[in-house]
């Protein structure tokens, strides 16, 4: 089985953020921002919870958002930079020889 969190060669994953509570068995909606989960936690906390911390705790995780597929061109494996250090390393064998 293939971890979801896996990014294949042709998508990049977005980010986002969830708000969860422990306490209510509840998770919110995956937001953009962190600041959006926690407006979320805190309306929640307001409205549950008496504006408090739930005794059996919550938490805002980082969950997969969507995926983009990636652009022409653009690389997420970094091996353009890999060519560039081999070309380096190989200019410098070659001076350190002479």
């Amino acid at each position: 089985m293939e971890d979801e969190r896996e990014q294949t060669p042709k998508e990049k994953i977005i980010w986002g953020h969830r708000y969860t509570c422990e306490a209510c068995d509840g998770e919110g909606e995956v937001h953009e921002t962190v600041e959006a989960a926690q407006a979320e936690q805190d309306k929640h906390r307001e409205y549950k919870h008496g504006g408090l911390r739930p005794r059996a705790g919550d938490s805002i995780e980082e969950v997969e958002l969507r995926r983009e597929p990636i652009a022409e061109g653009e690389s997420s494996s970094g091996s353009g930079g890999g060519w560039i250090l081999l070309l380096i390393i190989i200019v410098i064998a070659y001076a350190a020889s002479k």
